[in-house]
């Protein structure tokens, strides 16, 4: 089946019998948009690229899951933030409603990029609350609403969803990451200490990646951000959980491209998927 495309997004259908899981990817697209003016180059603006996320979790979709990939660089606008992630001085006039600036606005990481690398401003001038309302309608909304009725879709047949949020991290943190320095596991599973996905589901994931000789953290460095929460509801049957990979497992992280690696760890992340469909036909199995 052909992917579904559009300006936000590639959505990559199943190619056999439809199963409740659903991948995304929100940090997998490089398109940078011609009235983008960054001060930070091409180069640095790629650190922040999960380069090939989607392109390893493909072939699951020939297991029945379903792989939604963003297209815009999250440099532009970040789609695993809320909408208003904004500090107000990233902003040239008035927000049309009030700001909730977290965390990763604090470190330069919200919505909007303020720092592309610690002492790399991404621009010269706050932006015009115009463009930015832009971002959100053009590319940010378009991302969300198809989640959603991806997920509600899945919902509907099926009684329970399960959603896993996919990234890829640095090996290891800069100065703007909350663990700067620190050297990372091969993957990083967050199910925000179990308010996101059940301890079933999550299990399957962390135990089959350690059978297969990874070193896999729970929760630390990353609990999962914003997708994770917006989307989870577990006592609805609603499951969300990120996966951070760790870059050096497949890819040459200065030149940006694939090391041998890459076939390896594509092959054990569609094993992972078929442990995660058997627990998800075992969970619902277990309701009738």
């Amino acid at each position: 089946m052909k992917p579904e495309i559009s300006e936000s997004y590639i959505l990559h259908l199943p190619q056999t019998a439809v199963q409740p899981l659903v991948f995304d990817s929100p940090h997998s697209g490089m398109v940078l948009p011609e009235n983008f003016q960054p001060l930070a180059s091409l180069t640095q603006m790629q650190t922040g690229w999960d380069a090939f996320v989607d392109e390893l979790w493909m072939p699951s979709t020939e297991q029945g899951a379903t792989v939604l990939a963003a297209t815009t660089s999250r440099m532009y606008i970040d789609l695993n933030r809320a909408p208003d992630d904004i500090p107000a001085v990233m902003l040239d006039g008035d927000w049309p409603a009030p700001l909730n600036p977290t965390a990763y606005s604090e470190r330069g990481m919200g919505l909007l990029r303020q720092w592309a690398l610690p002492g790399q401003a991404m621009y010269a001038k706050p932006l015009a609350v115009e463009e930015v309302q832009q971002r959100l309608t053009r590319y940010y909304l378009p991302y969300h609403q198809r989640l959603q009725q991806l997920l509600d879709q899945r919902y509907q047949e099926f009684g329970a969803v399960w959603h896993v949020d996919c990234h890829s991290m640095k090996s290891k943190g800069n100065a703007m990451n909350v663990d700067a320095g620190t050297a990372r596991a091969d993957f990083v599973i967050g199910n925000r200490d179990g308010q996101s996905a059940n301890a079933g589901f999550t299990n399957v994931i962390v135990n089959s990646l350690k059978k297969m000789g990874y070193q896999v953290s729970l929760n630390q460095p990353y609990k999962g951000g914003y997708l994770t929460q917006c989307y989870a509801n577990p006592a609805q049957r609603r499951h969300s959980i990120q996966i951070e990979i760790n870059r050096h497992l497949y890819m040459d992280e200065a030149s940006f491209s694939k090391h041998l690696g890459f076939t390896e760890l594509q092959a054990n992340l569609q094993l992972l998927t078929t442990e995660m469909l058997a627990y998800i036909q075992a969970d619902l199995c277990s309701v009738f």
